[in-house]
């Protein structure tokens, strides 16, 4: 019997997670890649499964009597073919592209001079990705960080800032605060679990804070059109950000 197809064995087991409400063991296997294998043991065929993705999966799997390991591997018995007895959870780092300087930050970083004021916080086992060096929150986001790039505009990902009235100030973050011909608007990644419709309201109000400071735009955009057509959306943002 031929081994799943690993996104459709992944996406099965996610399914399964969410309906037993192990929500945060679903939400870091979306952050990943799948491969199945097998190896043989006592005479026995098992399926082994290697996740890729964020560091934090990386971490969370060495830890193999953690609550979320558990229910990660239930999950994939469940899926695992008749012919094989489910074995092992392996995991791996993706890689990141990293900036053509990155000796120069790393060095920063060892010697203590580097400072990031990117907003994106995440605790020891919340999943996160990289790309140039910054943190990005999904794949979605990372895509149109690639696509920003590649128009050559000015972009800020993920950064808080300081804003409102002198008498009520806050910190806010931005998904992404792009500058384009000197106009600046927000770009924003809708669609993710940490943008659920819930969050609509505050949204909006942290929306009107930035442009009550001068940014003229302020456009959202479903997580999955930014994911399939990241070059299309950044195309419309800036055209609208150009006219306004």
């Amino acid at each position: 019997m031929p081994l799943p197809d690993p996104d459709m064995f992944l996406a099965n087991a996610v399914h399964l997670l969410i309906e037993q409400d192990e929500k945060e063991a679903a939400a870091l296997l979306l952050c990943c890649k799948a491969n199945l294998d097998t190896y043989e043991d006592w005479h026995q065929e098992h399926l082994s499964v290697t996740l890729t993705g964020p560091r934090a999966v990386y971490l969370l799997i060495q830890k193999s009597q953690d609550r979320k390991v558990k229910a990660i591997e239930k999950a994939f018995e469940a899926f695992t073919p008749g012919n094989l007895s489910f074995g092992r959870v392996l995991a791996t780092i993706e890689l990141s592209e990293v900036d053509p300087e990155w000796r120069i930050e790393m060095q920063e970083l060892l010697q203590g001079k580097a400072i990031n004021n990117q907003g994106v916080q995440f605790t020891p086992n919340e999943p996160y990705r990289e790309w140039m060096n910054l943190k990005f929150r999904s794949q979605s986001e990372i895509k149109i960080a690639e696509a920003l790039e590649r128009a050559g505009v000015l972009f800020l990902p993920n950064c808080r800032a300081r804003l409102g009235e002198p008498d009520d100030r806050k910190t806010r973050e931005a998904d992404f605060l792009v500058c384009c011909d000197g106009k600046w608007g927000l770009l924003e990644v809708d669609g993710e679990p940490f943008h659920p419709p819930t969050r609509t309201v505050h949204d909006h109000d942290r929306d009107r804070l930035f442009q009550s400071h001068g940014i003229i735009v302020a456009q959202h955009f479903d997580a999955q059109r930014c994911y399939k057509d990241s070059d299309g959306v950044v195309s419309e943002f800036l055209d609208i950000l150009r006219r306004a």
